[in-house]
């Protein structure tokens, strides 16, 4: 692909709702990720069942229990029309969120085009785009800040390039949606590589399927120097997963 780092910046995404998780749980869940090396961190939103003040409640004890110094993403997962996303994204402004995520269904580009025109927050979007014609016409609608090509599901690594490739044309940074061990070889490999996603519902069964495991620390995760992907899986990890 081309190396042009060999360290990467990363973020550990979580922040779901469960059932009896409450405030205090999802505090618990964010400050923990900053335990295993992450300076950055992303929650959810928009579920319909929690409402847009309580959303604001949660975005708010996430901020006031991280610092200021930890970067903060926010995930709609196109939850709500763009009316709805800019009077939630105007009430945590003072949060300083990172990226406001998929604010509005994925189709929506007027609305998402609105979001990035109105606010100062950057709006990242692109894991439900699968093609680069898609990414063409999101980028040339100008409803998005920050682009989450997926090396996985966007063609792989040939066709990621070539998205990345009109990303900088726009002078637009790439994010993938995904986790590090295919997203960071992407970030690494482009000068527009912003930080990569780490999908992680329990740290301690992620990092434990791996002979050597993400190398995460102080907010970075260095690419292996193996071959391929650099991913050496535990047995009873692929037998638990084919299962």
């Amino acid at each position: 692909m081309g190396g042009h780092r060999q360290r990467v910046p990363v973020y550990a995404a979580g922040g779901y709702y469960a059932e009896g998780k409450g405030i205090p749980e999802l505090v618990a869940e964010m400050t923990g990720f900053l335990d295993h090396g992450y300076r950055a961190v992303k929650m959810k939103v928009g579920w319909e069942g929690a409402g847009l003040r309580h959303d604001a409640e949660r975005v708010r004890a996430v901020r006031a229990a991280i610092g200021p110094e930890i970067d903060l993403m926010v995930d709609v997962n196109n939850a709500w029309d763009a009316t709805t996303a800019l009077r939630f994204a105007r009430s945590i402004e003072r949060e300083e969120p990172y990226w406001l995520e998929e604010p509005t269904p994925a189709d929506d580009y007027r609305g998402q085009a609105m979001l990035c025109a109105s606010l100062d927050m950057p709006v990242a979007s692109g894991e439900n785009e699968f093609t680069r014609w898609g990414f063409r016409d999101l980028i040339e609608a100008n409803a998005v800040d920050i682009v989450q090509a997926d090396p996985r599901t966007c063609g792989g690594f040939t066709e990621w390039l070539k998205i990345a490739a009109m990303a900088s044309a726009y002078h637009l940074p790439l994010a993938p949606h995904g986790g590090p061990h295919v997203g960071a070889h992407a970030v690494g490999a482009v000068r527009g590589g912003l930080i990569v996603e780490s999908y992680v519902h329990s740290i301690e069964t992620h990092l434990n399927e791996f002979v050597e495991p993400p190398d995460i620390k102080d907010g970075f995760v260095t690419l292996p120097d193996r071959p391929g992907l650099g991913l050496v899986w535990h047995e009873e990890a692929i037998a638990r997963r084919l299962g």
